[in-house]
């Protein structure tokens, strides 16, 4: 696996870039900040697929998102490029974080529908804890095991209509999700093994642009050519998912990561297809039965029982919470 080639005597002289811990409560509060725009995405992207086809639009906004984050680093007079260490990761993370995460992320909603696409383009806590017991020597405890399975249950529940009795269609939307969901997991444990530092902005930005590109190549080559319906709709659809969904979230996430056990951030992830749906509900017109309705009970759950852990671990080790 792509996480295994990155050399020990690597990862020993890094250690001294690695932050020190966010409090919970703090961390809590800026998972929020990730959360919400990146609950907001999938909806955006169903209203945004009627002007523009899904490879372009997911490589316009990544595109917008790197160079953002580059315009802010102009901002701040810090260096654009991360040192050679990072730069050789670019490529790869480009591909899984940004060419395979938002191509599959854009292309799921056109083949089903916005609730269940990010239900399913949600899944990253199932994956990331399991690769981060395999490459980080995270411990799988109890609470995270049951926060896990409540988590597993809850998007099972939600999923459960999309997935009973539907069209090809839809299970090529539901596969386009998870593939979305994989590809973001392992971009998550990757680049809290690199430990990027100070470099983290720069890595990020660049990975963007370069994915992107790829996603706009692939767009010349396999969709057809339709010409984007610029609209003042269409436009902030793009702007609030390349500045708030993309270049924040994305940068935000990898930061926490790097602060915090990746295992038990991820669980936060829970609450995006939830408040996806919720959304969706109110602005698509797509309804919450009862199984979707005990799938978010489970969610919430799920969230409260890492959120608890987290505040009681801190108060026994005299945290500041």
């Amino acid at each position: 696996m792509i996480i295994r080639s990155i050399p020990r005597r690597q990862m020993k002289d890094d250690r001294h870039i690695t932050e020190a811990p966010l409090s919970a409560v703090r961390q809590a509060w800026l998972m929020l900040v990730v959360i919400i725009p990146m609950a907001a995405c999938y909806p955006l992207i169903k209203l945004g697929l009627d002007s523009a086809p899904p490879l372009r639009f997911s490589g316009l906004r990544t595109l917008i998102g790197g160079l953002a984050l580059l315009v802010a680093l102009l901002i701040r007079r810090k260096p654009l490029l991360p040192e050679a260490r990072l730069a050789r990761w670019i490529l790869p993370l480009g591909l899984l974080a940004t060419t395979l995460t938002f191509g599959a992320m854009f292309a799921s909603p056109a083949y089903t529908g916005a609730g269940i696409a990010s239900v399913l383009g949600n899944t990253q806590p199932l994956i990331i804890i399991v690769l981060a017991a395999l490459f980080l020597s995270e411990k799988i405890s109890l609470s995270k095991a049951v926060a896990l399975g409540l988590g597993l249950g809850g998007v099972t529940l939600l999923a459960l209509p999309a997935l009973l009795g539907q069209t090809s269609h839809s299970f090529l939307g539901v596969l386009l999700a998870l593939v979305s969901s994989a590809s973001a997991a392992i971009a998550s444990v990757l680049v809290k093994s690199l430990r990027p530092g100070k470099d983290l902005m720069a890595l990020t930005a660049w990975q963007l642009v370069v994915g992107s590109i790829v996603l706009l190549v692939f767009a010349e080559l396999f969709e057809p050519r339709q010409a984007i319906a610029w609209s003042g709709g269409f436009v902030g659809i793009l702007l609030f998912l390349a500045f708030a969904g993309t270049a924040l979230s994305t940068w935000l996430w990898f930061w926490l990561l790097q602060r915090s056990e990746a295992g038990r951030l991820s669980l936060y992830l829970f609450l995006v297809p939830v408040f996806g749906l919720m959304i969706s509900v109110g602005g698509f017109g797509e309804r919450l039965d009862a199984w979707q309705g005990g799938g978010v009970a489970l969610i919430l759950m799920a969230v409260a029982v890492s959120v608890f852990t987290g505040w009681s671990g801190a108060m026994n080790q005299g945290e500041p919470s």
